[in-house]
């Protein structure tokens, strides 16, 4: 390929000495290594980015990773050492420097800026791949090329880095794993990338004087050990990007939900909503605008849809801001509603303690029974296994057709959590003639 043609043994020496001289590290690197630390330390407990991306721009860490790649595709030892020698110490100096800041900062919050390096994905891996490629490229084939800088900014090497420190400071091992994983991908993808560059720019061992190289295994597999290294730090950034995926999906889930539901509550809006996925169930914090009061029993109506949806127990918390309606003839408040003081006679949510077991079931399935319009529960019945604690249930439901096992996948669960007991549940459909019975599994 034309734009892949390799350069000129003139071009390469220049590359070569150029990359050996700046990865050297000596005190010019290491002032650049403080200086550029603390700029993006502070910048990330101030949650600025543009001071961010200033400290980007005068770190000095990209050039030893390059030097390194260069030194492995030109089985060069020498500078391999000494690129290696600068990174670790300059890795080392800017994570002491972000940890010695964050004790001294009177600001220690944990802001968008810190946590958006902590859960590092496969597209981070791709863009340090890009660019990496893209600096390789540039010094190759364009020296002093502009596009140097944002090269700089992309592979974003330095504010990683600090919110390991950030996170050491502060005593939190999941912020600094996670934004060292997002060091080590960048670094790694970065090497590869410029390696390959370099390799395709005619850089090979016989470049240089056979006293500078040397032809040891390492080398000789330096390939395969580099898409060796690729795939291992791969695997937890593909398991980080399928769990952010989920809790995106499940998050437009429960805003879809609630803004649907929003119809039995005239005049309100829901304005920010966020929830936890504790394994056995959720727990769901809704903000919602309203010029009506919102009761209870409202809340339970929409815990009720949320349970369905996601087929698991819901704990629904609701912050409600109050709002006027006003034109020029009149005024309405939700808060009218609160001035009489009136004695609240809404039915409780039931709970275990105090109420019979059958009392809980019928209150579960009706509420759930009730999103399906066409179904009704005809009876149910119950027993108790002492020897092992667990409620057997047996819903009989009269419909058009049989449900899906995600309803009495949802039942149990539901019924589970109220009865703070182990429940088997089973589900006898009655379809006008005919009868058919669910198989009754466990309820894990």
């Amino acid at each position: 390929m034309a734009w892949f043609e390799p350069i000129n043994e003139k071009s390469r020496q220049r590359i070569y000495l150029e990359l050996r001289d700046n990865s050297h590290p000596d005190v010019f690197f290491y002032v650049m290594v403080v200086l550029s630390a603390t700029i993006a330390t502070f910048g990330l407990l101030m949650n600025s980015v543009a001071v961010i991306i200033g400290a980007m721009l005068i770190a000095p860490l990209m050039t030893p990773i390059v030097a390194g790649s260069l030194a492995i595709t030109l089985a060069n030892t020498r500078l391999l050492r000494s690129s290696a020698k600068a990174e670790v110490t300059g890795i080392m100096l800017a994570v002491t420097i972000a940890v010695f800041l964050t004790l001294l900062s009177p600001t220690k919050e944990l802001n968008a800026e810190i946590l958006a390096r902590t859960q590092p994905t496969l597209i981070d891996l791709v863009i340090a791949l890009a660019s990496g490629a893209a600096g390789a490229y540039a010094m190759c084939f364009r020296p002093g090329s502009a596009a140097l800088p944002g090269v700089a900014i992309a592979t974003a090497l330095m504010p990683p880095l600090c919110v390991v420190g950030i996170g050491l400071a502060l005593g939190n091992s999941s912020v600094a794993g996670g934004a060292f994983l997002l060091f080590l991908a960048n670094l790694i993808a970065i090497s590869i990338a410029s390696s390959g560059v370099f390799r395709l720019a005619g850089f090979t061992s016989r470049f240089i004087h056979h006293s500078e190289s040397d032809h040891i295994p390492f080398f000789k597999n330096r390939l395969v050990l580099s898409l060796t290294l690729l795939v291992l730090i791969s695997i937890p950034l593909v398991g980080i990007m399928k769990e952010a995926v989920n809790h995106t999906n499940t998050e437009k889930l429960i805003k879809h939900t609630l803004t649907e539901s929003m119809a039995i509550l005239p005049g309100t809006d829901l304005t920010d909503v966020s929830f936890q996925d504790k394994k056995d169930d959720f727990v769901v914090r809704a903000v919602l605008r309203s010029s009506n009061i919102i009761k209870p029993e409202h809340v339970r109506q929409l815990e009720n849809v949320l349970e369905y949806k996601l087929a698991r127990p819901v704990t629904l918390n609701t912050q409600v801001v109050l709002i006027q309606d006003v034109n020029t003839e009149t005024s309405t408040s939700a808060y009218a509603e609160l001035l009489p003081q009136e004695k609240d006679t809404t039915t409780p949510v039931l709970a275990v303690g105090g109420t019979v077991p059958e009392e809980i079931i019928e209150t579960v399935v009706q509420e759930k029974v009730a999103l399906l319009p066409e179904y009704i529960l005809t009876d149910f019945t119950l027993s108790y296994q002492r020897s092992n604690g667990t409620y057997i249930v047996n819903l009989y439901l009269q419909g058009p057709e049989e449900l899906d096992d995600k309803f009495r996948l949802t039942i149990g669960r539901i019924l589970e959590e109220r009865l703070k007991r182990r429940v088997i549940v089973g589900i006898t459909f009655h379809q006008m003639s005919f009868e058919t019975s669910l198989n009754t599994n466990e309820i894990k």
